[in-house]
């Protein structure tokens, strides 16, 4: 789908919704161009007495940056789905989470319902496409367990989206809730 078209699809598997308003090209290119500038310098630095310990950080540096634009990517391509009686949340390369509507409670959410970052208020959060602000908060009846990047896991009670089309996603999981309508005979 190109970006100007509504976010909502109907699919074989359910409705998808996207979130490509959540990534930002300044922030990734900024990132990108402080590993660059920092992995030269360091490179030059240690080349001088230790070369492949030098090209060994190098190479870690190009690792982090072919990430950097596979995130980027991600983000524009990838698609929250509503299928059935759950709820798919692929973030890019960073997430995969499903999630029974059962358990999720979907806000959209004010200041008051999102935690102040860097406080203990936001230990059971995970904003999914940060750094962007959440306009989508899911609320789950139990804790789950989150992979986050980097192979560490969080338990999460809320978790935040920025949707491109969040007033459309929130009808959808009503509609699914309510189930399909009642036929007359």
């Amino acid at each position: 789908m190109p970006d100007h078209e509504t976010t909502i699809a109907p699919h074989q598997n359910g409705s998808v919704f996207s979130y490509r308003s959540a990534r930002s090209g300044a922030i990734t290119a900024a990132i990108s161009a402080a590993v660059v500038i920092e992995s030269a310098a360091v490179h030059f630095a240690v080349a001088v007495r230790h070369p492949w310990i030098a090209w060994a950080l190098t190479l870690t540096s190009v690792a982090a940056l072919v990430w950097l634009a596979g995130d980027y990517r991600g983000l524009g391509t990838g698609l929250v789905r509503l299928h059935g009686d759950r709820l798919r949340l692929t973030i890019g390369r960073r997430y995969d989470v499903a999630i029974p509507l059962s358990e999720a409670r979907v806000i959209k959410p004010t200041f008051r319902d999102l935690p102040t970052p860097g406080t203990t208020q936001g230990r059971d959060y995970v904003n999914l496409t940060k750094p962007a602000a959440a306009n989508v908060l899911i609320g789950l009846a139990h804790p789950l367990r989150v992979r986050l990047p980097g192979g560490l896991h969080r338990d999460v009670t809320r978790l935040g989206l920025k949707l491109d089309d969040p007033d459309a996603f929130m009808r959808a999981v009503e509609a699914q809730r309510s189930g399909p309508p009642a036929r007359s005979a």
